[in-house]
């Protein structure tokens, strides 16, 4: 009996001490569970649901947390609970300092929330209808953290004073809202329960975890696993969000009252269309299908609008068809906005990118061109690429007839659509004897054309049709061995007699067709997916394949190296777009021939920026490889060019377990962003995840500063170098960091995170409005005044109404026109000016008499060309200009052929970054005299821009 007592006593001590061991092993973590639909939801089983358990359940695989819900009635309990110690973590907090000063942040985001509007679904108004939101009475919570930033966005649409009541509790304002004592609810988006609909967004903010201060076990825990779950998870939180909140939103929130009343009396849109052009518009089986279809009916077919097709022979008749009124909207559209001008049409929606390829019979070379067919808008690619005479190129109506001709033998190449050809060549054995034998740098766009007068049709299309991703081409341009196989089934079904009587022949002569035509796909699919301008695949490329092929089936481990040459825009610059392309086409050489092609990728990604998946078995050896790599590649560039230059590398070494190559493209790439001088190979590890920790609580002080208080102008000023005199002055912001006692802080701190939230407008303006106050204060007082230059951000031009925001402050401080220069940096001009927004703002601004000045000029590709789209009055001439004193006397050349081109344009040069002696003397040499640099003064506070102005 004894001995069974023992053993009992034995048995029962085994047990306690494994619970101690788990207990040890997996920390107990009380987390409230507050009422917040889609957050926290209670199943009809009883269970715990919602995007914060599933988090949390995927956290607690890294953190080794035992998750205990505490159940309380609202937000404001759990924070109360969280105070008591009687909870470890709340979640969905989003930063404010009051709360930061209570509770303990994670270190990095758990999702991202934004404000919103909303109202009861029978409520009778369109998304950002602000004319009838000016009579609506909102509801908020008493602490609601975006306060400010709803006043603001209502400011930003002419709703001043809006009315407002608070409530105690979320509940409360929720109840208000279903009652109707209240028209519309302001909160975080995760606060909007199922069928209540949005009718305005505002202010994007992440959400973190918060526990209570002193808990550091938990929180340090909490922060690695979030850096794990965002590591090999990176896909969860949009998946969650998708889960929980987006697939319940109202998709028709998008149209005002006025479109959706448009949508309602027409009933039906009838769409035209073209067959022969896939994958995007054809016919299979006498139905119309291809992607352009899809984009149709996903997008515009979410507003319950009935769609009808209507095939067209021609891009003339889908035009007159429009015009006429016999079809809506035609969905393949190619012609320029001069030849829809001709039938008052116009493009919407690009939503798609088509390449150009030269395809010629296989026995034939590129040398022996004597004719090329093309069609009509397709004859100014042909000049540019390949035609060395005019009366060389063929015209025809269709591309397909394009095609037949060289099969024929009636010219002796053709420029099309690339994805046509390749799927004639794959699933027709007509065009068996064809090959693609270049890809053009050239493409072209695929529009919607609609009727210039349909301006609530032409919304309703930009509101709801999105681009193509090139993904949903790749499934289709992919596939190895389908259109090839039909095409054999195809011609056995349609020469079955033919088989009967002479099988064997026939089966060798399938075997050897089919042979050639899977070579010829091959071929094909690696030129389709090769970098236009050289060699090496592309960026498309790299993802399919890796993600697809070589990372599922790997042996060995994987690393992604981010490569770009540091000194490129310089020699860019200098030398020219010719060269620059000459030299990256030499890189490209030399990377695609480091590589194992089978087994390793080489892609360019844009501009100097190419990207090496390589495999390797020790991280030692790799880095070896990489240096030896470098070695070479320097060494050839300084032979080629006699120019010294760094080539760098950003390292990320793969996990096992992950085929996800956006993330290891981006860390890689973050690799190279965060290098330090001391290496150029630099290696994704702690210290770069560290960096990434101190921009985020960076954007977390940026997220809660208020600008009219933590922000000053600086000014700088612009000098006449032959009399000494202040002849203008560039206003600038800096940053009064509170965290840091108010130390003045660059731009380079603080504008990055501002670009990429959209509150740089908010700077800018502030920025503007300063320096209207000074002039005004000077004016007034009777002192001199020069020529303020005002930088504005490329984020303005892309909106209605900003021209009128200028001119409304320029009118409150009552300032001449002529006393404002707005900058335009080239790269706005190069890059977006092809924006309708962008132009129709400039030529606003030109009429309106407002000087404009083009900041960096020289510093991107196309800069002589900006002066036939911008009648600039200055020219900011860009720092680079003055770096190379190896050549002075070219650079002498170009820079004085710069300044005589602007003189003759009656415009004024100013020289940027003049810092020395030998910088001065080249202005003079080139006939410049206006400099802004540090040899004449750094920018100042306002104070001392006044004492320097008095004084010259």
């Amino acid at each position: 009996m004894s001995h069974g007592l023992l053993a009992i006593a034995v048995l029962l001590l085994c047990i306690i001490i494994s619970q101690n061991i788990y207990a040890a092993e997996n920390r107990e973590v009380r987390v409230a569970f507050f009422p917040m639909d889609g957050y926290h939801i209670i199943n009809d089983d009883g269970d715990y649901d919602g995007m914060d358990v599933e988090y949390l359940k995927n956290l607690s695989e890294y953190a080794n947390w035992d998750i205990r819900y505490v159940k309380c009635n609202s937000w404001e309990e759990a924070l109360q609970m969280l105070s008591e110690k009687q909870v470890d973590l709340v979640g969905s907090a989003q930063y404010s300092k009051e709360r930061e000063e209570l509770y303990a942040y994670a270190d990095l985001a758990s999702g991202y929330t934004f404000g919103v509007i909303a109202t009861n679904p029978e409520k009778d108004i369109a998304y950002e209808d602000f004319a009838k939101m000016k009579s609506y009475t909102f509801g908020m919570v008493k602490n609601y953290v975006r306060r400010n930033e709803f006043l603001e966005y209502l400011a930003n649409n002419n709703i001043q004073n809006p009315v407002i009541v608070e409530y105690d509790t979320t509940a409360d304002l929720q109840t208000a809202l279903s009652s109707g004592e209240v028209d519309a609810m302001v909160h975080t988006f995760t606060e909007v329960r199922e069928g209540q609909r949005l009718i305005g967004r505002f202010a994007p903010r992440p959400f973190y975890y918060i526990t209570y201060k002193g808990n550091d076990d938990v929180l340090q825990e909490l922060n690695q696993g979030i850096v794990d779950l965002k590591m090999n998870k990176p896909e969860l939180e949009n998946e969650l969000m998708q889960e929980f909140y987006y697939n319940r939103f109202d998709k028709s929130v998008l149209l005002s009252t006025v479109e959706k009343q448009y949508i309602a009396d027409k009933g039906k849109f009838v769409v035209g269309y073209l067959d022969d052009y896939y994958p995007f518009s054809y016919e299979e089986d006498g139905v119309y299908s291809g992607l352009s279809r899809e984009l149709i009916e996903s997008g515009l077919g979410v507003t319950g609008v009935d769609i009808e097709y209507k095939k067209m022979a021609s891009n003339q008749e889908a035009n007159a068809a429009v015009a006429s009124g016999e079809i809506d909207f035609f969905v393949y559209s190619t012609d320029n906005s001069d030849v829809l001008q001709e039938y008052n049409l116009k493009r919407v929606c690009e939503y798609a990118e088509v390449p150009l390829v030269l395809v010629m019979r296989n026995n034939q070379k590129v040398g022996e061109i004597n004719s090329i067919a093309t069609v009509s808008f397709l004859k100014d690619a042909v000049m540019n690429n390949v035609a060395s005479h005019k009366e060389n190129v063929i015209s025809f109506e269709t591309q397909q007839e394009c095609i037949d001709v060289v099969t024929e033998g009636l010219a002796d190449a053709v420029v099309c659509n690339g994805y046509i050809a390749e799927h004639l060549m794959r699933t027709d054995m007509k065009y068996s004897n064809l090959q693609i034998k270049k890809v053009l740098s050239e493409n072209y766009k695929i529009a919607i054309a609609v009727n210039r007068e349909d301006e609530h049709l032409a919304n309703i299309l930009n509101k709801t049709i999105s681009t193509i991703d090139y993904r949903m081409i790749n499934e289709f341009m992919l596939r190895e061995n389908s259109y090839p196989l039909m095409s054999v089934t195809n011609f056995i079904e349609n020469n079955s007699l033919v088989i009967v009587g002479a099988l064997l022949i026939l089966i060798i002569l399938i075997v050897t067709v089919v042979g050639h035509m899977l070579m010829d796909s091959k071929k094909i699919q690696r030129l389709m997916y090769k970098d236009t301008k050289m060699d090496i695949w592309n960026m498309n490329y790299l993802i399919y394949y890796a993600e697809h092929k070589l990372l599922p089936e790997r042996k060995q481990r994987y690393v992604v190296v981010n490569v770009n040459l540091s000194q490129f825009r310089h020699y860019n610059v200098i030398y020219g777009w010719d060269a620059g392309e000459e030299l990256l086409g030499m890189l490209g050489q030399l990377l695609g021939q480091a590589v194992d092609e089978k087994l390793e990728i080489c892609a360019r990604e844009q501009g100097d920026r190419f990207v090496l998946l390589l495999r390797y078995q020790e991280s030692d050896k790799l880095i070896q490889r990489l240096k030896t790599l470098k070695e070479e590649v320097e060494e050839r560039i300084w032979k080629d060019t006699e120019n010294h230059m760094t080539l760098r590398m950003g390292v990320y070494f793969i996990p096992e377990n992950t085929t996800n190559m956006k993330e290891a493209i981006s860390n890689s790439s973050q690799a190279l962003e965060f290098m330090t001088d001391k290496t150029d190979i630099q290696l994704y590890d702690e210290a770069i995840q560290a960096l990434i920790k101190e921009r985020h609580e960076r954007e977390k002080l940026l997220e809660s500063v208020d600008i009219q208080k933590d922000f000053v102008a600086f000014y700088q000023p612009k000098v006449d170098i032959r009399t000494g005199k202040i002849v203008g002055g560039e206003a600038l912001v800096r940053f009064l960091d509170p965290s840091d006692g108010g130390k003045i802080k660059a731009p380079g701190f603080f504008v990055p995170y501002y670009e990429q939230t959209g509150r740089i407008t908010d700077i800018d303006f502030f920025v503007f409005e300063e320096s209207c106050k000074l002039l005004r204060k000077r004016l007034d007082a009777g002192l001199p005044v020069v020529k303020i230059s005002c930088n504005f951000s490329r984020m303005h031009f892309i909106k209605e109404g900003f021209v009128e925001l200028f001119e409304a402050i320029l009118d409150k401080h009552n300032i001449s026109k002529d006393l404002i220069e707005l900058e335009i940096t080239e790269t706005l001009v190069v890059e977006e000016l092809q924006h309708n927004m962008v132009k129709r703002n400039i030529d606003i601004l030109r009429e309106h008499g407002i000087h404009l000045s083009i900041d960096d000029f020289g510093a991107g590709y196309s800069s002589l060309g900006i002066f036939e789209q911008i009648p600039a009055s200055v020219v900011k001439l860009d720092r680079s200009f003055f770096l190379n004193q190896e050549d002075r006397t070219r650079q002498v050349k170009i820079m004085r052929g710069i300044v005589n081109l602007t003189q003759e344009l009656d415009a004024q040069i100013v020289c940027e970054g003049v810092e020395t002696e030998n910088d001065v003397a080249l202005m003079h040499e080139i006939g410049a005299y206006v400099a802004q640099g540090y040899f004449y003064s750094r920018p100042v506070p306002e104070n001392e821009f006044e004492s320097m102005l008095d004084a010259s």
